[in-house]
């Protein structure tokens, strides 16, 4: 079975060395928002819907989530990633953010990420679904995600055909997170922790065995 019901029991244990690094991730990113002078910019982001911008931050927005929370994220998760990578001329001169160079589900094939603000998930889904549809050539497994949201899609080669194998929505451990630098709010560690819930579906082992199932050949 493949894609969230394979994983649907699946939960961080409260010993797991993933969870840890997570949440370490995750509490940095937070309090970049209070570095910045910020810490209300997170909440409101978060509660409302609202977009993330530069003069919030000081910083273009998806360069300051790229770095301060998907890339520490992916970290935790195991993956190894290159930036901005060269060498897809094929996809119209399109670059994803990021690919992933430590893959094995035992089928060669690309594996790419898209990355967008919060609350700008179906952005990046699109891109992705873009880029696995302009070459059929090579298997393909692609990354949507906005730090809070998180998507993956793997498509075997020559086919027009996707399959999600790894999803996750972290929209209650980021309220959680938010208040950790909000005045007469009080955070909460352990309730965050339990809010990651099965993030554990997205660690490169897990995906590389649901990779293998979609992508495989008989």
């Amino acid at each position: 079975m493949t894609g969230k019901e394979g994983h649907k029991n699946s939960k961080i244990t409260d010993h797991s060395a993933v969870a840890e690094n997570l949440l370490r991730a995750l509490e940095a990113f937070a309090d970049e928002f209070s570095q910045r002078s910020a810490p209300a910019t997170l909440s409101n982001v978060l509660r409302d819907g609202t977009y993330l911008k530069a003069e919030q931050i000081g910083q273009k927005p998806e360069q300051f989530v790229e770095r301060s929370l998907i890339r520490p994220m992916l970290d935790a998760l195991s993956y190894e990633i290159i930036e901005q990578p060269y060498g897809y001329p094929k996809w119209d001169k399109m670059y994803p953010d990021f690919s992933v160079r430590n893959f094995d589900c035992g089928v060669e094939c690309l594996v790419i990420g898209e990355v967008k603000t919060p609350n700008k998930f179906e952005y990046a889904k699109n891109d992705i679904d873009n880029y696995l549809k302009k070459d059929l050539n090579e298997a393909a497994v692609g990354f949507a995600t906005d730090g809070v949201e998180w998507a993956v899609k793997a498509r075997p080669e020559r086919s027009g055909e996707t399959t999600e194998i790894g999803s996750v929505d972290l929209q209650d451990a980021f309220e959680k997170l938010s208040r950790r630098h909000e005045e007469n709010q009080s955070y909460q560690k352990h309730a965050t922790r339990q809010d990651l819930g099965d993030i554990d579906a997205l660690t490169r082992s897990a995906i590389e065995a649901e990779a293998s199932e979609v992508l495989g050949t008989d």
